[in-house]
């Protein structure tokens, strides 16, 4: 996730999708992806521990992401004799991509989890209209009762059951809509183009991250970090982030597709739990009916069809026919 809300990684361009012949436990891939899903629905709690501690939003995404993007561009770079051809497709990751992550980030650090979490879940639904406008591909009767499920959901979950308005939106709320939908944009930009190794995709992203933060951080106060905190910005930067975002790729390429979409939500329940025993968010009824209605339609979505899996920033997704 979203969220996210990480890192894009195309687990099939590595090659390592193989359902039907394991050789690892059959456990591992399961826990991986608990695992994964968790540290992304808490993803939350250190993202508002370093902006107390002094380090605010957009500086925070961009030193984050800085530490990421760093060593992984000088990777890519090493082999840029790879990346013939494949422009369009950079630019396309850097801005959807980069957008998915550091708007998703900025609604985690003031925004309601939950809310934040099942908005960015709408991702599933928008790939059906953008699959449709740029890859002319069918809605079908699965893609329209998504739709539909997905648009009531997010209703209740906004306007708590007293009638819908585009003012009842706040700015949380548009950060963490339009994430998804540039989400939904970075997988057709996938689908376009699958020769691109999943290291040059990541890093795209990465940069896109950086680039795309910097204007926000103009807006926000200088960061005041005490120095003591860098080693855990460091830890982090290239433990949480990228071990969620290495262990939903492990899960998921592992696994059957039904099987890694029915686990994903997890991190829906785990944000919804931590951020009601940590922060006091406590969703009502109307909320969680909403909730269900949004997961579902993802679900009903994310498994139109059991081919070519993709994991995109902690949402599995598929390539292929929108059936």
């Amino acid at each position: 996730m979203g969220c996210l809300s990480g890192c894009l990684v195309c687990a099939e361009g590595a090659g390592l999708i193989n359902p039907h012949k394991p050789n690892y436990p059959r456990s591992l891939p399961v826990i991986s992806l608990l695992l994964g899903s968790s540290l992304w629905g808490v993803l939350w709690l250190p993202l508002r521990y370093f902006n107390v501690a002094g380090l605010h939003g957009a500086w925070l995404i961009l030193a984050i992401y800085l530490l990421l993007a760093l060593p992984a561009g000088w990777w890519s770079w090493k082999r840029r004799g790879e990346l013939r051809r494949h422009h369009w497709t950079l630019i396309g990751l850097l801005v959807f991509g980069g957008w998915t992550n550091v708007a998703f980030m900025l609604a985690l650090v003031h925004g309601e989890v939950v809310r934040i979490l099942l908005l960015f879940y709408l991702s599933p639904v928008w790939a059906i209209f953008a699959a449709r406008i740029f890859l002319r591909e069918a809605v079908g009767w699965r893609g329209a009762l998504a739709a539909a499920l997905a648009v009531g959901g997010s209703a209740l979950v906004v306007s708590h059951g007293q009638g819908f308005s585009v003012s009842d939106l706040s700015t949380n709320d548009l950060l963490s809509i339009s994430s998804g939908f540039a989400f939904a944009l970075s997988n057709v930009v996938l689908r376009a183009d699958e020769a691109l190794g999943d290291m040059h995709r990541a890093t795209s992203v990465w940069w896109g991250c950086v680039l795309l933060a910097l204007p926000f951080v103009w807006f926000q106060p200088w960061p005041s970090l005490s120095p003591m905190q860098y080693p855990y910005l460091l830890g982090f930067s290239w433990l949480w982030i990228a071990g969620a975002t290495l262990a939903i790729q492990y899960g998921v390429a592992r696994m059957p597709v039904s099987v890694s979409a029915v686990i994903m939500p997890f991190e829906v329940i785990v944000g919804a739990l931590s951020a009601w025993c940590l922060a006091g968010e406590k969703p009502g009824l109307l909320e969680v009916l909403g909730g269900v209605l949004i997961l579902s339609a993802a679900l009903l979505q994310i498994t139109r069809s059991q081919q070519h899996p993709v994991s995109l920033g902690g949402v599995d997704m598929e390539k292929g026919g929108l059936q």
